[in-house]
């Protein structure tokens, strides 16, 4: 509220020379307006700081929040790409060792009893299979082909365990890079069906090749951009965390 005495000795003063009712009206309305005015515009100032102070403080927890979950999916995905490394590592050269068209294998033919026996004892080969290799009329070709099917086994376990891997943890992946895990299994999938469809029986040596075409003119390409897009991703992580 204004202060009353200033106002009422204007007034007295206004009378006092005579002053009209209009100019009266309009010097009470002058002095009471303006500090109306005045007590309305810090009123409404005082809200809008308070106003503005909430919104900076929301804005604040909002950004605090972002930053803390940008930093949660880094530290995640630094975490996973080594492993998805390993993998897709351990799943490309196991299939590459079953397609290549240059696989060496032990001379068995050229191993007499004794050595034979040493050798097959070092193996991972059943009793069984042992047995067929010591009966058959071409020892090495005999040998080719059952270890040739735990080569297969093991490569075949190696792209499920990627497979299994990139799907349970692919959404913490950059978009393009998840997309290059993907096509990639798909390449060494084909490769090593392709190859497996020629071992036969009967044997075809065009769908062998295939096999082996397929790895050096996709795979390949595709195997070392994953090696250069994760090694950068994670030195820019590392750099980020120092």
């Amino acid at each position: 509220m204004p202060d009353i005495e200033p106002i009422k000795e204007f007034f007295l003063a206004m009378i006092a020379y005579g002053g009209s009712a209009a100019a009266i009206g309009y010097a009470f309305f002058h002095i009471l307006g303006k500090k109306w005015i005045e007590n309305k515009f810090e009123k409404d100032l005082t809200e809008h700081k308070h106003l503005q102070n909430v919104e900076v403080q929301r804005l604040r927890i909002e950004i605090d929040s972002l930053l803390s979950g940008a930093i949660k999916l880094q530290d995640r995905e630094f975490e996973i790409l080594p492993v998805a490394w390993e993998k897709l590592d351990e799943a490309y050269w196991n299939v590459c060792s079953v397609v290549s068209q240059g696989q060496m294998y032990p001379h068995v033919d050229g191993m007499s009893g004794r050595k034979l026996e040493e050798f097959l004892e070092k193996t991972e080969l059943l009793e069984s299979q042992k047995d067929e290799i010591r009966g058959a009329a071409n020892k090495g070709k005999k040998y080719q082909e059952i270890i040739y099917r735990y080569h297969l086994s093991d490569a075949k376990s190696f792209l499920i365990d990627l497979n299994r891997f990139v799907s349970r943890n692919g959404i913490f992946f950059p978009g393009e890079l998840n997309e290059h895990f993907e096509r990639i299994s798909k390449i060494l999938w084909s490769a090593l069906v392709s190859h497996e469809i020629g071992q036969g029986p009967p044997r075809d040596l065009k769908m062998q090749k295939e096999g082996d075409d397929v790895i050096q003119k996709e795979a390949e390409p595709l195997y070392k951009a994953i090696a250069s897009d994760i090694q950068t991703r994670l030195r820019s992580h590392g750099l980020k965390q120092t």
